[in-house]
């Protein structure tokens, strides 16, 4: 996964500088397009239901969910944001949509447990006719889904 994560780190940075800030579709479509590029396999804003205890409530879209490849042994849905960081609500996101994820019965989405929250942050500021870019341009929390319990792993 380590090797995933870099190459995810490299392409949501390059993202960032060129249309960072603008809305979160397009860096969506971005991200898609990198991946391509680097033979990711992957889906894109696919629809699954959320569950309360075994029965299905709603239909949520998935920003994305990447398939096994590389040194990626897993299944695992990547949730995107844009704002200043990380927060509980996204985490809470999260945490239900992989709690739900192994209730799905398409093959694929069965088999998520894991989930990465992306930010791209929104700080840049503004001084003097120049922007001030970040230092660091994006945020990367890598979850898993264990014993009714959102679990941080290590990156």
């Amino acid at each position: 996964m380590k090797e995933f994560i870099e190459n995810l780190k490299k392409i949501s940075e390059k993202i960032y500088d060129q249309i960072g800030g603008t809305e979160e579709r397009y860096i969506q479509a971005a991200l898609s397009i990198e991946f391509d590029k680097l033979k990711i396999p992957h889906l894109r804003e696919t629809s699954v239901q959320i569950y309360y205890d075994t029965s299905p409530i709603g239909m949520v879209e998935l920003d994305f969910i990447i398939s096994p490849h590389g040194d990626l042994k897993e299944y695992l849905i990547i949730e995107m944001k844009q704002a200043s960081k990380i927060d509980d609500t996204n985490r809470h996101q999260l945490k239900s949509q992989l709690r739900s994820a192994p209730l799905n019965n398409h093959e694929i989405i069965s088999k998520v447990t894991k989930g990465i929250l992306l930010n791209f942050k929104k700080v840049e500021k503004y001084k003097e006719g120049a922007n001030e870019v970040p230092e660091e341009k994006i945020d990367l929390e890598i979850w898993s889904y264990k014993d009714n319990k959102l679990i941080l792993d290590e990156i």
